[in-house]
């Protein structure tokens, strides 16, 4: 019968206990905030899909390719008269008036002398030679800084003009490159001359043969130098006056006339032996 008793009164003692222990259990997370004592299992490892990856990256691609054709043409619709880039500033806006005076040839003429690098003029200033422009002529040109040196590789030539001029155009080399309009881009000027290029007019040095009034008589008395002229492939330094002449083409053509100076130059980086 002590026996019986003393087994009961243990299983009390037993459940008392289990009582007190979940009751605290209870009132630590109560208390602390705490919704799980045992942790949450860590989310299973991501195992990387090889094919799937490889498709994200196909797709990422094609939508950058789609994307920049299609930035490419829009940019066609845009400016269909460009077959390049012109320099921030310059770009074409269509339609644009022929006269100097509208407000596109203004602003292009305006982006130009910005462009203008700061150097001083490699040969002598000639102004002078201005005169054997004729007003009529003269009127077709916007007059962007009287002196400026540029180098460059020439790329065209035109020995001679019926107004007796001697033209031939240059590659700009990399730090006078700003400094071509946007007609200078055109396909206009790449059908008649090709990649863009500096128009350079060398004034007087043939008979004037053409019958226009822009012309007959220009070279009258002409007392300026003679020129030796380039020939394609050749690099050169030229000075002149840098203007560009809008009813031209489209955009203008950006050119140095009259010239001052022509003379040969290594290309940039190439040295020449002293002898």
């Amino acid at each position: 019968m002590l026996n019986l008793v003393y087994v009961v009164a243990l299983i009390a003692l037993v459940v008392i206990t289990i009582t007190t222990i979940t009751a605290s259990i209870a009132f630590i997370q109560a208390k602390h905030g705490i919704k799980h004592l045992v942790p949450h299992p860590p989310p299973a490892a991501t195992v990387p899909n090889e094919e799937t990856d490889a498709n994200a990256t196909v797709s990422a691609l094609a939508g950058h390719k789609s994307a920049a054709a299609s930035a490419v043409t829009q940019d066609a619709l845009l400016h269909p008269r460009f077959v390049a880039q012109p320099p921030p500033g310059t770009e074409l806006t269509l339609p644009v008036s022929p006269t100097n005076d509208s407000a596109a040839a203004i602003a292009i003429a305006h982006r130009l002398s910005i462009a203008i690098v700061p150097t001083r003029p490699a040969g002598p200033c000639l102004p002078q030679l201005g005169k054997y422009i004729l007003p009529e002529k003269e009127a077709r040109f916007t007059v962007i800084n009287e002196c400026v040196t540029v180098s460059g590789t020439v790329t065209w030539t035109h020995y001679f003009n019926d107004d007796g001029d001697a033209n031939f155009n240059i590659a700009l080399d990399p730090q006078y490159k700003s400094m071509l309009g946007p007609g200078s881009y055109s396909n206009v000027f790449a059908s008649k001359y090709g990649p863009p290029a500096m128009h350079i007019e060398v004034v007087c040095q043939a008979p004037v043969t053409s019958k226009s009034s822009m012309n007959v008589g220009a070279c009258d008395g002409y007392n300026g130098p003679v020129f030796k002229l380039p020939k394609i492939g050749q690099h050169v330094k030229v000075t002149g006056r840098y203007q560009i002449e809008m009813p031209e083409m489209p955009g203008g053509i950006t050119e140095l006339h009259p010239v001052y100076q022509i003379m040969k130059s290594p290309p940039p980086g190439k040295l020449i032996a002293v002898r």
